[in-house]
């Protein structure tokens, strides 16, 4: 994660533990609800929280909404972006299947909204098109997290794989959720894979000459993203759902530190 970055500031890593922290809460909303109709009060409650320190000064009770009120002024962090944060998860709750890619790289940019704008506002920067790279890199960290646990998520009865892309190459939804492979189902995973990797180099090629400084962390997340696809086609596609692999600790460490010395440059 951004906040075990060494070079960045204490205040930094503050503010990205506090925004990281809030993530994780509504993700275990999700994840520990047993009912969709408690979690989706849960949502809610939390959605009643963020607009509450934007409409008052008032000092918040949960610890969570204390820590995060004054970096709302400290770093200008916009209440629609941690709002679509929430709407991510709601989507979740609500939406069984994405019909399209367009619909699945909506809710990829609103999941990846931390690793993305709300994180690239606590780095800093000057120009606005950064915001736009740190849209694009927050929704491909996401979009690549989403591939590396079809598997899990298939045990999960869960499925994000478009509706249309599985009718695309024949793929019906049962078989991917009982684990059953097939060469129309490695056919889609090796087609995903390939654009999954196309946008790194349109992502990083976004980022203004001016602020690659700043977005080191930013960098350094779409590097172990990029080493994650790596570890995924050397392991052999069929796995994917069989188990999830993850970029090793170590791994994470030397990207961090290559990245920090040498910038990223996606082949």
């Amino acid at each position: 994660m951004a906040f075990r970055f060494p070079f960045l500031s204490r205040a930094q890593r503050q503010a990205l533990v506090v925004l990281y922290a809030l993530q994780q809460e509504l993700r275990e909303v999700v994840q520990d609800c047993s009912e969709a109709n408690v979690a989706l009060t849960t949502l809610n409650w939390w959605q009643q929280q963020i607009s509450q320190l934007y409409a008052d000064k008032a000092v918040q009770e949960h610890p969570l909404m204390q820590a995060l009120q004054p970096l709302i002024a400290e770093y200008a962090l916009p209440q629609s972006e941690l709002q679509a944060l929430i709407k991510a998860h709601c989507t979740e709750l609500t939406q069984a299947r994405f019909q399209d890619m367009k619909q699945l790289r909506q809710y990829a940019c609103q999941a990846g909204m931390v690793q993305g704008r709300l994180g690239s506002r606590v780095l800093g920067f000057t120009e606005q098109q950064t915001l736009e790279f740190a849209e694009k890199a927050g929704e491909l960290c996401q979009s690549v997290k989403l591939f590396s646990q079809i598997g899990a998520d298939a045990r999960q009865g869960r499925l994000y794989i478009p509706v249309a892309m599985l009718q695309q190459f024949n793929v019906p939804a049962h078989q991917i959720l009982n684990a059953h492979g097939s060469a129309e189902f490695m056919s889609l995973l090796s087609t995903w894979l390939v654009e999954l990797k196309r946008q790194f180099k349109s992502i990083v090629a976004l980022l203004p000459q001016a602020d690659k400084y700043r977005q080191r962390s930013s960098l350094a997340m779409l590097a172990i993203s990029s080493a994650l696809l790596e570890e995924i086609e050397q392991d052999g596609l069929a796995n994917v759902l069989q188990y999830q692999l993850i970029v090793p600790r170590p791994r994470q460490q030397r990207l961090f530190w290559k990245t920090w010395l040498c910038g990223f440059r996606p082949v």
